[in-house]
């Protein structure tokens, strides 16, 4: 065939084996074209400076492609561009004005999305570390949540909105609100931190090295296995500050 670029909709993604469908128009007749969607092609389409960055193919994706025929006598689709993606834009749109959507729960190589109810769209699920992922049972539950870095069509991600946090951060969220001082046990010594293990919540955080800090460890006053008095001064799902009362 020619490197004639022809230009289609992708209308199936089959996330385990990395390939997709492709359905394009050709003298007036609709067909359809697999084609291999990994992260290596992508990588060498940036290499051959066909794109400037590596896209994440999404049904509906409107893209453009040559068609190419394998050892075996098989016609593909290869060098697959992305051109844009009407349904992503109404998304982004409408996350603008509310961002709740709903969905299911899909597990592709160990690694969590969510498929948006309408457009059947697949968003990366943003789990923090104090948060227990869903298992297989929970794919069958429609699920609520909200887009992440809608600014950035490539980063999108989904973020649900009821949590299942693990029992330590919770008792760390208590432990925050109220501004209590929390033993903790120094649990490591790093040359730019300080490691220690939060009481009831059992959860390590990092103290930075100080001046003052350095002394006390260097004369052993501060050791591992030695009881320090701290507050939570910031917490997020994702990260919990400390320091020492």
């Amino acid at each position: 065939m020619s490197e004639k670029y022809f230009r289609g909709k992708i209308t199936f993604i089959n996330n385990d084996r990395k390939k997709a469908t492709i359905e394009y128009v050709t003298n007036n007749k609709v067909k359809s074209i697999q084609a291999v969607i990994d992260d290596k092609q992508q990588e060498k389409y940036v290499q051959l400076k066909l794109i400037k960055k590596a896209h994440r193919f999404l049904v509906g994706d409107n893209v453009k492609f040559i068609i190419k025929k394998s050892a075996a006598n098989v016609f593909f689709a290869d060098h697959i561009l992305y051109e844009y993606n009407n349904a992503l834009e109404v998304l982004v749109e409408k996350a603008a004005l509310t961002n709740k959507f709903l969905g299911y729960i899909k597990i592709v190589d160990d690694k969590y999305f969510i498929k948006e109810i309408d457009s059947y769209l697949f968003f990366p699920l943003h789990l923090s570390k104090f948060e227990i992922a869903p298992d297989v049972a929970e794919t069958e539950k429609l699920v609520s949540f909200k887009m992440m870095n809608t600014d950035k069509p490539d980063k999108i991600s989904a973020e649900l909105y009821n949590h299942n946090y693990t029992k330590g951060f919770l008792t760390a969220i208590k432990q925050s609100k109220k501004e209590e001082a929390i033993r903790a046990v120094v649990s490591k010594i790093t040359p730019f931190g300080i490691f220690v293990l939060l009481a009831e919540s059992n959860i390590e955080c990092k103290i930075a090295i100080t001046e003052t800090l350095l002394e006390k460890i260097q004369s052993e006053e501060i050791k591992i296995g030695s009881e320090l008095q701290v507050k939570i001064k910031h917490l997020t799902a994702d990260r919990i500050v400390i320091e020492l009362v």
